[in-house]
């Protein structure tokens, strides 16, 4: 009977530690929970198989890897700056892309367990990086919504808030990327909300990556040269000028743009006959809009539909089908407002 007393009574106690650590809405948390209040770790050679499949450790590493392979690459490639919270960061999102994979109701006790094998005695600072992690990754998904409410300026100042809320000082290292180009961030916000001339917008634009790159200015540049161009073509204000311009005029800044970004005279040629190819399809759009407006006063129904359906093939070709696929949906693409020198 004692038996039988003691066996119910364990059982008692696994219900209750399962809905302790376990049972909560955020299990992610939990299983934090667990083990920082000293849970049972598995060892690491159980999850070799999470491992075998990758192709870039199969590339690195000999055909028939172990799991001491496996933990000596990754502490060869992280090892060197490991300290960094960039750097453990980068660690913990690796590891969880082999681990949820495979345990995707376990993966976070398997990830201690992996920190505490490549590197032995950091892993509760790392694991720590990961809960804060986490928990900022929380923030994020339950407050998406309104955040999307925000102007740029303003959803940056809460990210970097709740950012330094929770990482505190260590927030810049591992955001230090962002943080680097802050002053192209800056230099946007003041370019959409000033009121100056096209050129200044884009000479304190220029500035603005001198600031944040200095040196390196012409390396990064001539790397990102599509996402610069980009970054500032979409500006509400920077298209509101453009459309503003005569079509020579938009033409001569677009191209004051492209080579502030470094593009060459051939890159150059290219981009304009891009944006005569993407004025005549404008063009084309416009008139069919106009068109279409007086068919929709003629006709109605079945009638209307046949009516459409030639028009769109007079005017967009091969193109026809997706523009009525795209009606059909609610998405007029020529009601929009045009991005100059973006499509």
């Amino acid at each position: 009977m004692k038996t039988r007393y003691y066996v119910l009574g364990a059982i008692v106690v696994l219900v209750a530690i399962y809905f302790l650590f376990f049972h909560k809405s955020d299990t992610i948390q939990s299983r934090i929970d667990y083990i920082k209040n000293g849970g049972v770790v598995p060892p690491v050679n159980m999850l070799l198989q999470a491992f075998e499949a990758d192709e870039e450790l199969r590339a690195r590493l000999q055909a028939n890897f172990d799991m001491q392979d496996v933990v000596q690459y990754f502490r060869e490639k992280y090892g060197k700056t490991i300290h960094h919270k960039h750097t453990q960061v980068m660690l913990v999102e690796k590891l969880m892309d082999y681990l949820i994979k495979m345990y995707p109701d376990d993966w976070v006790v398997y990830l201690y367990a992996m920190l505490r094998e490549i590197f032995p005695g950091m892993e509760n600072e790392i694991f720590d990086t990961f809960e804060k992690l986490h928990k900022y990754n929380k923030w994020l998904e339950d407050n998406g919504n309104d955040l999307a409410q925000l102007s740029s300026k303003d959803k940056r100042n809460a990210l970097w808030e709740k950012r330094y809320e929770i990482f505190g000082q260590d927030a810049d290292q591992v955001w230090e990327a962002e943080k680097r180009i802050e002053p192209i961030y800056n230099a946007l916000d003041t370019i959409q909300e000033g009121n100056m001339p096209f050129n200044e917008k884009l000479s304190l634009y220029q500035q603005s990556i001198q600031e944040a790159y200095k040196s390196n200015t012409n390396t990064f540049m001539a790397r990102k040269q599509q996402e610069l161009m980009n970054s500032f073509l979409d500006v509400e204000s920077v298209q509101k000028d453009l459309g503003n311009m005569t079509p020579q005029e938009r033409k001569e800044s677009l191209k004051e743009v492209r080579k502030a970004m470094g593009l060459d005279s051939a890159a150059l040629q290219r981009w304009e006959e891009l944006d005569a190819v993407r004025d005549q399809r404008w063009d084309a759009g416009m008139q069919y809009m106009q068109e279409r407006a007086q068919l929709e006063k003629q006709y109605k129904g079945e009638e209307l539909q046949k009516q459409l359906d030639s028009l769109r093939i007079k005017y967009f070709g091969d193109e026809a089908e997706t523009i009525k696929n795209e009606e059909e949906s609610g998405y007029y693409r020529y009601s929009q407002p045009r991005k100059y020198g973006l499509e």
